[in-house]
């Protein structure tokens, strides 16, 4: 297998341990125990650390190599003030070129029927929201801008899958996910913008309590 492609599904494998909290914050990453672990080179594991680095999953510091990021509050409210940018280019794009009817369907099929089977299907809705949101920006026919937010939801992963935990969260992302879906529909832009807006200020204020929730879980799972 090309080192390229060993690159990327290693950098798959070690961005999923780190967002599950395997490896918890300061955690130390050595490319010889990676080789060791991995069975190859030095190339592709260099690679897909550097790859991680990128994307601000860990950090290389000189003569202590690399290590397992901490994303501080400041940090994740900047990811949150840039994801609300771009999805509101998102939003308005679409509502002015409009979305494919069948694809809009499906969307609001999916989530009507994930609402009306509540609390069942509670459990889904964290994952669900991820892929909704990233589901949107494909129609925004800029691929750049597409990778940019799977970039910034693999680093507030964590927060999301912590933070659409309560009924009242869950009914509450059910419903603006609808809500957003009839206005783009309709395409009412300030409406759509409007929802768009409280839907993510809706995590954004609970993401201290998320975060240390996330971390006191993984810990007592450590013990």
């Amino acid at each position: 297998m090309a080192d390229t492609n060993l690159s990327e599904t290693i950098y798959e494998q070690l961005s999923e341990r780190i967002l599950r909290w395997d490896y918890m914050p300061g955690h130390k990453l050595t490319e010889e125990a990676l080789c060791a672990e991995f069975g190859v080179s030095r190339s592709p594991i260099r690679e897909a650390l550097n790859s991680l680095a990128d994307s601000g999953l860990i950090e290389k510091k000189p003569r202590t190599g690399y290590s397992v990021r901490t994303l501080d509050f400041g940090q994740i409210d900047e990811l949150y003030d840039v994801r609300i940018a771009l999805e509101q280019f998102v939003i308005q794009r679409i509502c002015r070129r409009g979305m494919d009817d069948g694809k809009m369907g499906e969307l609001v099929s999916y989530w009507e029927n994930l609402q009306s089977r509540l609390p069942e299907t509670a459990s889904l809705v964290p994952a669900a929201d991820e892929h909704f949101h990233e589901a949107l920006s494909t129609f925004s026919n800029n691929g750049t801008l597409v990778k940019t937010l799977k970039d910034i939801d693999k680093r507030i992963h964590f927060v999301r899958m912590a933070d659409i935990t309560s009924m009242a969260r869950v009914e509450a992302t059910c419903a603006e996910h609808l809500a957003l879906l009839h206005a783009l529909r309709s395409r009412d832009e300030a409406l759509a913008i409007e929802i768009l807006h409280r839907n993510i200020e809706g995590g954004r204020s609970s993401v201290e309590l998320a975060i240390k929730e996330a971390l006191a879980h993984a810990y007592r799972n450590k013990a």
